[in-house]
């Protein structure tokens, strides 16, 4: 069959392209509709379904002169969605023709959740399902669609992280002002793929002379975007710390692989970065902030990390705050937080004590800024 109906996202003309791997334009499609067929949202979601209804009609895109390539690339995105690519009839400019739909399997567990819309969908999705799609079709010659789709969340959370990283772009002042056109990658491997993904390019980048460099290889751990928060009451003079287990300092040989560090965590797709914030605190710390303060935006370690972190210093009310222990079982954690004086925290941060990065930053920024927190928080 090298005709496909298309009813929900796969009408976003970016990400048909993207899915089917070549330009737009060079994909023939006309108006088609599906009769006796509802498309709605799948509950939960927001990608939509069909399913049959006696006098409703399903308006979508008939895409026509498909290659067994472009079938294959289809069935890779759509299956791994839980569809099956059935036969219809549908009615046409031109008539009655038959292609192929994506129906959901009987044992997806697909539930209609109301009305959809293609404007509502991309207005909501700001381009993140088109980012993610790019990573998705990548994993097509390495991964089947069923193993790519149980890491699929992950890969809609670093979509948005590229998405921020075009946006945010921060002021050229020092910088020579190199660009992403000034680097030429000659090939691109997804190696690893699980709670991380490991990208590697071969490449070559422009020198500061002018000329490009020789081919070169390089791997980056691909992650999202994360917030810290390191919560402080500006009435008692006192930072909330958290301690728990870190699988780095383990796999380093470090006898005590505990740290103490900020409150921490990914940005979720749609969430800002305050959100984050808010919501990581409450999550890790048990603890609603009144205010935040941000610190800093930095790359940890730009050559190994495509990781962008937003560090923030939250006010908060400690007074009489007891140490306790937080974390989501659903993410096995075990997090402890203790209720320190800000000098004790720095005499942490002295003696070594205290040696996760965002953790000295935020310190840092506090004794920078500790005063003027002081006189517009508490009136101390």
């Amino acid at each position: 069959m090298s005709r496909l109906f298309v009813y929900g996202t796969l009408r976003d003309d970016d990400l048909l392209s993207v899915v089917v791997g070549r330009p737009r334009e060079t994909i023939r499609t006309e108006p088609a509709v599906l009769l006796d067929h509802q498309v709605q949202k799948v509950k939960g979601e927001g990608y939509p379904m069909v399913r049959a209804m006696a006098g409703a009609a399903a308006e979508g895109l008939l895409i026509s002169d498909l290659s067994a390539l472009d079938l294959a690339r289809l069935d890779y995105y759509e299956g791994a969605h839980l569809y099956d690519r059935i036969t219809v009839s549908l009615n046409t400019a031109d008539g009655v023709v038959e292609a192929g739909l994506y129906m959901p399997t009987v044992d997806g567990g697909l539930q209609p959740g109301g009305d959809w819309s293609l404007g509502g969908f991309q207005a909501a999705d700001q381009g993140i399902s088109v980012e993610a799609a790019r990573e998705f079709m990548g994993y097509m010659v390495s991964h089947s669609a069923t193993e790519a789709l149980q890491h699929y969340p992950m890969m809609r959370v670093r979509a948005q992280s590229r998405l921020a990283a075009r946006e945010d772009v921060p002021p050229v002042v020092l910088r020579r002002g190199l660009g992403a056109d000034d680097v030429v990658t000659e090939a691109l491997r997804r190696p690893y793929l699980g709670y991380f993904a490991v990208e590697e390019r071969d490449l070559k980048f422009r020198k500061f002379g002018g000329e490009f460099s020789e081919t070169v290889t390089r791997a980056v751990f691909m992650t999202a975007d994360a917030v810290t928060v390191l919560p402080y009451d500006p009435a008692s003079d006192q930072v909330l710390l958290i301690e728990q287990f870190r699988a780095g300092p383990l796999m380093r040989g470090d006898p005590h692989p505990w740290r103490l560090e900020p409150v921490a965590g990914r940005r979720d797709p749609h969430e800002s970065y305050a959100e984050t914030a808010m919501r990581e605190t409450f999550e890790e710390a048990g603890l609603e902030l009144r205010a935040l303060e941000e610190a800093g935006r930095c790359y940890p370690s730009p050559g190994a990390y495509s990781e962008y972190l937003i560090s923030y210093i939250g006010i908060a009310d400690l007074a009489d705050r007891s140490e306790s222990v937080h974390g989501l079982a659903s993410e096995a954690e075990d997090i402890r937080t203790i209720t320190v004086s800000f000098d004790a925290a720095m005499a942490a941060l002295a003696s070594g004590e205290i040696d996760v990065g965002p953790l000295l930053i935020s310190l840092y920024w506090l004794a920078r800024n500790r005063d003027r927190l002081r006189s517009a928080h508490s009136g101390a």
